[in-house]
């Protein structure tokens, strides 16, 4: 998320979204347990179940962040902390989190090269061009790795393998919130501007809805509020964008039907501008 892309957020007292279940066309879903009225704050996550770059600076990974040149992305701080808690297993404390992240993700960057060229040209392009970007990042980060081996138990290469990298990208591009941060020492310049938010990202997309997300800096919760009302027992859905279906499968993977943003690209040398009369 990079959040002009990103998600939105949730979770903290109530009664209110508690269930999540498979339904229809969107897969696992959050289901209200009460109706929800406009304005409504539907998830509240505190501060302390956001997994960020602070996550990562704090955890065994801290040190190693510290020492390395040249200094690591945010993107690749979290990315790397994924790998390596998912290697961790049971000793991990986001063992819970991990195991109901998706084990594989849909998006175009990680489809065979031959089914990437089905799709349409410009679309075809940018994902081509993504591959490219997440694949640079894993080679250039190489060394990185290596030097995390101290903490693992098993090869450093083996573990921080670019399927292991690609997986960990796919999580925070498709799943993580906006949340803008300054610059935390140890890592690069980059923009820092995402967080992991478990059970927050169970919402699936819907295009009708409005809602309202950002960090409320009293709660020190990630917070949702919604711009429509909900009825109880409805599933409750969030909306990540006014994206055109191509952004949808390019960014999460996925393309909603009826998309009212959906529109179709027309190159100038196939328009005529001519007069009619």
């Amino acid at each position: 998320m990079k959040k002009g892309r990103g998600r939105t957020s949730r979770i903290r007292r109530r009664k209110l979204c508690t269930n999540f279940q498979s339904r229809g066309d969107t897969g696992r879903g959050l289901m209200s347990r009460t109706s929800l009225q406009e304005g409504q704050v539907i998830i509240s996550l505190p501060e302390s179940c956001l997994l960020t770059t602070d996550t990562v600076i704090r955890s065994h990974l801290g040190a190693y962040i510290a020492k390395w040149q040249p200094l690591p992305s945010p993107l690749l701080a979290l990315c790397t902390f994924l790998v390596a808690e998912k290697h961790a297993g049971d000793r991990s404390p986001w063992k819970p989190y991990l195991e109901v992240l998706p084990k594989a993700y849909t998006c175009p960057v990680c489809l065979e090269p031959e089914v990437v060229a089905l799709l349409p040209g410009p679309l075809e392009a940018k994902a081509r061009e993504q591959r490219t970007r997440v694949r640079e990042l894993f080679t250039s980060s190489r060394g990185f790795f290596s030097s995390l081996q101290p903490l693992l138990s098993e090869a450093a290469a083996s573990v921080f393998s670019y399927r292991a990298f690609l997986w960990a990208w796919c999580t925070v591009n498709t799943r993580a919130v906006y949340m803008e941060r300054g610059r935390r020492q140890g890592l690069s310049a980059e923009p820092d501007t995402c967080a992991l938010a478990p059970y927050l990202d169970l919402l699936n997309h819907s295009p009708a809805v409005q809602v309202k997300a950002a960090f409320n800096e009293e709660t020190r919760c990630y917070e949702i509020r919604t711009g429509s009302g909900c009825r109880r027992h409805e599933e409750v859905f969030i909306c990540y964008g006014p994206h055109d279906s191509r952004r949808l499968l390019l960014e999460y993977g996925f393309v909603p039907r009826g998309n009212p943003h959906a529109c179709v690209p027309v190159s100038q040398g196939r328009m005529n501008f001519g007069s009619y009369h």
